[in-house]
């Protein structure tokens, strides 16, 4: 759940904030969808944040797949919620393995998007040096998770943390997008005016990246107050497939966190 350290945003402002796009959007998934994946968001947000990493948001989550819980194996130090949601910073995402829900295993959610560990893992250099042992394919479960825990851990170190500018989801599995490019520019700066408005300039983040042209481009006067100067717009990593479009992504993402959030810099938090 947020936390009460900035500002006035709490449950309460985050419940209010969902159930107004609710009443706005036709949404991919139940709201309380929604809340838990920025309560999985929230329990990743460093002490310090110097790096903020703003996508578009989280894939759509069933109410079936919401009401599976995440069995963590002992020892992994993963914080946050138990409940699934399709988001990176769930550990059961993207790691059917590790969920227990009403209707047997077999109704596991599976998927991912492991090209967002790859961009995870480009923050601590262009060759992704984290991505070989937090890929699915060709690594073990306990190891793998262990070092997606490791490096996330890292990361909040740093100060680097990921969030999304809509609340709400605006892809779904198995399909390109929930609603058009109205529906999704609407979400982004309803979002922002409803919720991220409060919280994220009183965050003070020395830059922020933000991941998708279309994002930018909705919400781009509002950053450009938010956070003069302190803003630039890379490719979502579904956009830059070509090979050298995903280096130059990886390079600019690598240099802005060597920059803002270098690694001398860490702290336990």
């Amino acid at each position: 759940m947020p936390r009460k350290d900035c500002g006035e945003v709490t449950e309460a402002t985050l419940r209010d904030a969902v159930a107004a796009l609710a009443a706005r959007l036709p949404l991919a998934e139940p709201p309380d969808a929604a809340v838990a994946a920025e309560e999985c968001r929230q329990a990743w947000r460093p002490e310090r944040l110097r790096v903020l990493l703003l996508a578009e948001s989280h894939i759509a989550t069933s109410a079936a797949e919401l009401a599976c819980r995440v069995a963590l194996p002992p020892g992994l130090d993963w914080p946050g919620p138990r409940r699934f949601v399709r988001h990176i910073y769930c550990a059961g995402y993207g790691e059917p393995e590790l969920l227990e829900g009403p209707l047997g295993s077999g109704a596991r959610p599976r998927g991912g998007t492991p090209q967002y560990w790859r961009l995870m893992a480009a923050t601590e250099g262009a060759d992704c040096p984290a991505w070989p042992a937090v890929a699915r394919q060709g690594t073990a479960a306990g190891p793998r998770l262990a070092a997606k825990a490791a490096l996330l851990h890292r990361l909040r170190a740093r100060g680097v943390w990921l969030t999304d500018a809509s609340l709400v989801a605006l892809a779904v599995p198995a399909l390109r997008r929930h609603g058009g490019g109205g529906l999704d520019a609407l979400a982004l700066r309803e979002s922002w005016r409803l919720y991220h408005s409060d919280l994220l300039p009183a965050l003070a983040p020395a830059h922020v990246a933000v991941i998708g042209l279309g994002v930018a481009r909705a919400l781009g006067a509002e950053l450009d107050r938010a956070f003069p100067g302190r803003w630039s717009a890379l490719r979502q990593p579904n956009g830059a497939r070509a090979p050298h479009h995903a280096h130059e992504m990886w390079m600019t993402l690598a240099s802005i966190c060597d920059c803002f959030a270098p690694v001398k810099n860490a702290t336990q938090g």
